[in-house]
């Protein structure tokens, strides 16, 4: 079901999973751009978790989907206050689940519980942005170079992959990395060579070009969070 949370000034969507006294779960997808190609997977991932009797909530974050605010007002400190207002609102939540940059703001609640699906820093998600953006100008007969525009980013604001953002938002970002915590199981997929606690199959959807869905994936990241949730 579709809830709401009040947020400076602005009522935000949140989508509800699961039963209202299951244990709850908070679901951060990736950030920016990598976002939109992977909703279809967090939404099956949400009703595969109440299938297992596991509540969720699937924020929208104050500049994203269906918000009123624009994006260039966002920044990652705003962001983490956003979830709090949420998870005070529409909780208690006991457990938080974050994909690739979602894991930059999972640690807005403290140091719960939390589950992460190859964790990226911001740096690396500024480069593929900024790759991006060097290509774009490229084909317009542009020539732009990473380090010009960061050095203007840092004090105007950057359009990158079709997301405005505003200095602060780069100068967070830039610096931003999952924090350590005491219970964090880092999962990652089956074919990479990187330490994890898991492994799922599956492929990295938000590499697509467009939007795309996984069924199978879903079903096996609502499995392995509810084995976790449940210890």
């Amino acid at each position: 079901m579709i809830a709401r949370y009040r947020f400076d000034g602005n009522d935000e969507l949140c989508l509800r999973f699961g039963a209202d006294d299951a244990p709850k779960l908070l679901i951060l997808p990736p950030l920016f751009d990598e976002a939109n190609r992977v909703r279809h997977l967090m939404v099956e991932t949400g009703r595969a978790l109440a299938e297992l009797g596991i509540a969720s909530l699937l924020p929208d974050l104050p500049g994203c989907n269906e918000s009123v605010v624009p994006l260039e007002h966002a920044s990652i400190s705003l962001w983490q206050a956003a979830l709090i207002a949420c998870c005070e609102q529409l909780g208690p939540v006991t457990h938080i689940a974050s994909l690739r940059g979602g894991a930059l703001i999972d640690d807005a609640l403290g140091d719960m519980p939390r589950w992460r699906l190859a964790p990226a820093k911001g740096g690396q998600l500024l480069r593929t942005m900024l790759r991006t953006r060097i290509a774009s100008d490229r084909e317009s007969g542009i020539i732009s170079t990473s380090e010009a525009l960061m050095e203007r980013a840092r004090t105007s604001g950057i359009e990158l992959a079709g997301n405005s953002l505003s200095p602060c938002m780069i100068r967070e970002l830039d610096s931003a990395a999952p924090s350590d915590g005491s219970a964090i199981r880092l999962v990652r997929f089956a074919d990479d060579p990187l330490d994890a606690d898991g492994r799922i199959a599956g492929a990295p959807l938000w590499l697509r070009a467009e939007p795309a869905h996984d069924p199978a994936m879903a079903q096996a990241m609502a499995a392995d969070i509810a084995a976790w949730m449940r210890g």
